[in-house]
């Protein structure tokens, strides 16, 4: 079985079957899209919540307000319909909780950055871990959608 690594700032997908993994999730989300009839998924590695006009040359998945659109465009290309998508997302911790006393951390950002994306394209979250001070591990098994995380040190949930 083929299984992809989703690095930061990409977006991968498969069809039918196959694993999407992404690691190394700090204050970055992941992001899984689902279409279960058309066994569709795809992965979004988000770093940061809101482009900049000086960073022209980013990969789509670097931020979550070019990343939901580009990963709804990759699914409903792969036969997926909008309508159908469910999302499960991991990752946005605050990795150094003692340098944001007094502000929203990055990993906060993200997560509230790709729920309003989610909610703009009117996309359903069907699971999550989120937040927290750990890093995590994502795998999303496009054969049946079950994704898994692994927090640093600890047994694998489902989400």
């Amino acid at each position: 079985m083929v299984e992809l690594f989703v690095n930061m700032g990409q977006i991968c997908s498969l069809k039918t079957e196959g694993i999407l993994t992404t690691v190394g999730l700090g204050s970055c989300v992941g992001v899984a899209l689902y279409d279960s009839a058309a066994k569709v998924g795809v992965m979004g590695h988000i770093f940061l919540p809101k482009s900049r006009a000086n960073d022209p040359d980013a990969l789509p998945g670097k931020y979550a307000d070019t990343g939901i659109p580009a990963m709804i465009e990759e699914a409903v290309r792969l036969g997926a319909q909008k309508s159908r998508l469910q999302a499960k997302l991991a990752g946005g911790a605050n990795l150094f909780p003692n340098l944001n006393v007094n502000s929203v951390s990055i990993g906060e950002q993200n997560v509230v950055a790709v729920m309003e994306h989610l909610a703009k394209y009117q996309i359903p979250i069907s699971g999550k871990d989120v937040k927290g001070s750990h890093g995590r591990k994502m795998r999303f098994f496009v054969e049946n959608g079950v994704v898994t995380v692994t927090a640093i040190g600890k047994e694998p949930i489902e989400i």
